[in-house]
């Protein structure tokens, strides 16, 4: 059985030897480059755009400007400024030449008039409409309001009334690639290239765009290096590349500089959670109440974030009455979409410091608040209707006290010596497998091996191995002689991609179903060639026996007989199909859980060093404990760095004051430090497989424990990530 062993990936090879095919590395012969001059004013009118030294340039083949295009839940100045800018790095033109050298040169014989405008900057600030950030549309342009049980009521007769205000900062997904895209127009028919999570997607929302100027949309993913949720959903740059391929009969290539990428790419987080809790003095919490204000930036596409972050705000917690108003705010900054975690991480922190700061008020161990408060048994609906699958929590929590608690008799000793050193921990609850399915096809290849297509589009996670033990293990077969491919809308029809930690449960049961289907076809087929009864045959290790006459026919033998004979006649009742496609999806979300115990030390300087870090998960079957891992560790790293050093900043004026990496922090091997992870599979899900995914957890546990233990090493309460060094040095 390869299910549940810590099988090496199948993916890593092309990649350490360097024959690894990155959008940036995909030439077509004569495409042409584009380069884009972006706003460098955060909200104006767009007066006139004048390009003519631009073309005198050699090499220009041509210049788009004013393009527009109506898109769901983006302003009407997009894919660019047209008579608006709502953005500093909104695309203003697109030079298209010969060399992507002469495409960046243009840019500077580009000049645009444009008349200032103020800029909508905090969000706070913007929802009282005195100046208008997007078209004159209302700044609050989302609200909803999400209640169960009986808030109001139950915080006023509550002994303990708590205010705060919570506050996660905007980042930038910083994938090690930035995004980029090839666009082939022949004959009628698009082939795009592309680094993206979901080709499927992609090619329907490009449809949705130029459906009427194309006969048909191909996308192709190349290998992707990153992505974080960042190459989801429809940017700028993409409509742009396709125009421009179909206007100019051309292949266009456009890859985004880092600067351009962080201008560019879609941040995420930024959300206010300003509540109020009602408790009783032994620590159970009655009521939440909570105003959500997310700061969408200059599109609307991101209010999905602030309902995600708002039914989770009790998490996984007893608490029956809670209300969250949300606002989603429109300001002159680039528009917000997911990070990894997308919403999760955000209530996580909120209810997560919503514990520690009621366990400080009433003097009460964080883990016995945490005890007091936990859901006690499952399935469990909360007051939102949000339904959890399954699981032990308090199972999992116990866990947890003992690492804890070991954790902080270390750190005691640490405090004598005169060291600030705490320990924080955090528990959680992950909303998991947004769908609503996902497609896989499985073939018997004439050489014997299996061909395995899904519609979920991995880049980086490890699911081809986790695909290829789940089918090798259905069919019998060394794992070896399984070929997962992906990442082509041609190959399989209709897909959703990867994202929401979703591949394994659903493209992985879509694999395991279209598996038996397979070995179905492979039986019927079998039993032609022995002249059996198929009821009479048996499948084991990839074999097809016929007990009564001792006959073994292997999936090799299968498929060259099936395949061989070029000029022949099929002289068999049984279908010689040796493929079979299936598609799965769950009637609800799963909800894995866990908890981190984390021990830090802050220096004098106000430097943060980690000193031991623990993760517990229950994610149901754990299909490849080395894959989990190391999602749990890259995860980790990453919340560590939304704790600490990440932060996109932005001045009064709408300027991007953080736009490269020397400005914009993120975690090195400097900052990075050793961690343990432990997991349970006690809460499965309902599926064949019961997977409930990994990919998301680590980003949503780490900085509620890391700002825990900061907060105890320095002895003030922190409700603002990421916390500053000059907020923690002596």
């Amino acid at each position: 059985m390869y299910v549940g062993q810590s099988v090496k990936r199948k993916e890593d090879l092309k990649f350490i030897t360097g024959t690894g095919r990155y959008i940036d590395d995909i030439e077509i012969p004569g495409n042409l480059y584009i380069a884009i001059l972006r706003s460098n004013v955060a909200h104006a009118k767009l007066k006139k755009v004048d390009y003519s030294d631009a073309l005198k340039l050699k090499g220009v083949y041509g210049v788009i400007t004013g393009l527009t295009i109506p898109f769901e839940n983006r302003p009407r100045n997009f894919p660019m400024a047209k008579d608006e800018i709502l953005y500093m790095g909104q695309p203003i033109a697109a030079v298209l030449a010969n060399d992507r050298y002469t495409a960046a040169d243009a840019l500077d014989y580009i000049t645009f008039d444009y008349e200032e405008l103020p800029a909508v900057i905090d969000p706070e600030e913007a929802m009282s409409n005195k100046v208008k950030a997007i078209e004159d549309k209302d700044n609050v342009i989302y609200k909803k309001v999400y209640s169960g049980g009986n808030p109001e009521e139950a915080y006023e007769k509550s002994e303990v009334k708590i205010e705060e205000k919570i506050v996660i900062s905007r980042v930038y997904a910083s994938a090690m690639e930035p995004r980029g895209l090839v666009v082939d127009f022949q004959q009628g028919r698009l082939t795009v290239y592309a680094s993206t999570q979901s080709p499927h997607y992609m090619r329907s929302y490009l449809l949705s765009a130029f459906g009427d100027k194309v006969s048909d949309i191909r996308v192709i993913q190349a290998d992707v290096g990153g992505a974080f949720g960042s190459k989801l959903f429809p940017h700028p740059e993409d409509l742009i590349a396709t125009y421009a391929a179909i206007t100019y009969r051309k292949p266009v290539k456009l890859i985004n500089t880092r600067r351009d990428d962080m201008f560019s790419t879609y941040h995420s987080r930024d959300q206010i959670f300003k509540v109020k809790v009602g408790a009783s003095k032994d620590g159970r919490i009655n009521a939440i109440i909570a105003d959500l204000i997310i700061d969408l930036g200059a599109g609307w596409h991101g209010t999905y974030l602030a309902d995600i972050a708002a039914t989770l705000i009790t998490g996984p917690y007893d608490i029956r009455n809670a209300k969250v108003n949300v606002y989603g705010v429109l300001t002159n900054k680039t528009p917000l979409d997911q990070y990894r975690g997308a919403g999760r991480p955000e209530a996580a922190f909120a209810y997560e410091r919503i514990m520690d700061i009621v366990a400080n008020e009433l003097g009460i161990d964080p883990v016995e608040i945490r005890k007091r408060n936990l859901i006690q048994s499952t399935p469990y609906t909360n007051p939102f209707g949000l339904k959890y699958d399954s699981g032990d929590y308090k199972a999992l929590l116990t866990k947890a006290e003992n690492i804890y608690r070991e954790m902080e008799q270390r750190a005691q000793e640490l405090r004598k010596q005169g060291r600030r050193v705490g320990v924080g921990i955090s528990f959680y609850i992950e909303q998991n497998n947004f769908g609503p399915w996902e497609s896989a096809s499985v073939r018997l290849l004439s050489n014997g091996k299996v061909e395995v297509i899904i519609g979920a589009a991995p880049h980086g996670q490890g699911a081809e191995t986790g695909i290829a033990q789940i089918v090798a293990d259905e069919l019998g077969i060394d794992v070896d002689d399984v070929i997962v491919t992906w990442g082509d809308t041609d190959k399989i029809s209709n897909a959703f991609g990867t994202y929401g930690s979703r591949s394994l449960t659903l493209a992985g049961n879509a694999a395991l179903l279209a598996a038996r289907k397979l070995k179905e076809n492979i039986m019927k087929v079998a039993a032609a060639f022995m002249k059996a009864d198929v009821e009479e045959l048996q499948y084991k290790d990839g074999k097809v026996i016929n007990p009564k006459s001792g006959q073994v026919m292997a999936l090799k033998e299968i498929a060259r007989k099936a395949t061989a004979n070029l000029g022949g006649v099929w002289r068999y009742k049984a279908e010689p199909t040796l493929e079979a496609t299936a598609s799965f999806g769950l009637d609800n979300y799963t909800f894995p859980y866990g908890s981190h115990i984390a021990m830090v030390e802050v220096t004098e300087e106000g430097l943060v060093k980690v000193l031991d870090y623990v993760a517990i998960d229950d994610i149901g079957l754990v299909v490849n404990p080395m894959l989990a891992e190391a999602q749990v560790h890259g995860g980790v790293i990453q919340g560590f760095g939304e704790a600490v050093l990440e932060e996109i900043v932005y001045d009064k004026q709408g300027n991007l004051l953080t736009s490269t990496f020397a400005d914009y922090l993120i975690p090195t091997a400097v900052e990075a430090f050793n961690m343990k992870w432990l997991y349970m599979e006690i809460g499965k899900s309902n599926a064949p497989l019961p997977a409930k995914g990994i990919g998301e957890g680590a980003t949503i546990g780490a900085p509620p424990a890391i700002i825990s233990a900061i907060e105890k090493a320095i002895g003030k309460r922190i409700t603002r990530i990421p916390v500053k060094m000059e907020e923690l040095s002596l």
